[in-house]
């Protein structure tokens, strides 16, 4: 095995142990529907200069994901921050549970990295809060985790055309070190089917091998 495949399966443990299935399954879900909701809610705006609709798109779409997130944080029972994490005036959701904590951006594609490349500093902020009282904050959220990720997400193509503008896919990434690439890339559909339980249902299909007592006994 090597040492990204050490890595990679370090990083899976963790996640299945601490985050549930049903999360990952209801954010492919939401976030496939809130791409469709904001195109629609753009592309009907009669106010919107032609022109300026992709980048109203990508900023509206920012926001309903941060929705996304936090709503899952809450049907999932994992404790989430609006006011953590925090750049020039502008707050970002931030979700964690156990060793994982995760916000969430669009890529401009998959393996890409977040422009502006800030997500990295707020994520590293979030181990050198001080540990005061902040209200009604969880104090899960002012914890250190061993591992921070990004929720990446982008739509299929980049044109303004309801089609492009569909989601394309969404995957869980581990940042490296330096943060300037991504040292594991998770789909979403991979991350799931590594949960136990699919595996445990996959054996179970097989019926069960019943003997006939009646034919037993006519043998002897």
């Amino acid at each position: 095995m090597t040492g990204y495949e050490r890595l990679k399966a370090a990083i899976v443990s963790t996640i299945i142990r601490d985050i549930p299935k049903p999360f990952w399954v209801d954010l492919r879900a939401m976030a496939r529907q809130a791409y469709l909701d904001v195109f629609s809610q753009i592309s009907n705006d009669p106010n919107m200069v032609r022109e300026q609709r992709i980048d109203r798109l990508r900023q509206d779409r920012h926001y309903r994901m941060e929705h996304v997130l936090s709503s899952l944080a809450d049907r999932h029972g994992i404790a989430k921050s609006h006011t953590v994490l925090a750049e020039n005036s502008q707050h970002y959701v931030y979700a964690t549970k156990g060793d994982i904590g995760m916000t969430q951006s669009y890529v401009p594609a998959i393996g890409e990295l977040p422009k502006p490349a800030k997500y990295f500093d707020r994520l590293a902020g979030a181990n050198e809060i001080p540990r005061l009282d902040l209200g009604d904050e969880p104090p899960e959220t002012l914890i250190g985790k061993k591992y921070y990720g990004l929720i990446a997400h982008n739509p299929i193509g980049r044109k303004f055309d309801a089609e492009e503008q569909k989601l394309g896919m969404v995957q869980f990434c581990i940042p490296s070190g330096d943060g300037k690439a991504w040292a594991v890339e998770l789909a979403i559909e991979d991350l799931t089917s590594s949960y136990l339980e699919d595996k445990k249902d996959a054996g179970m299909k097989r019926d069960p091998m019943w003997k006939d007592r009646g034919k037993e006994e006519e043998k002897k």
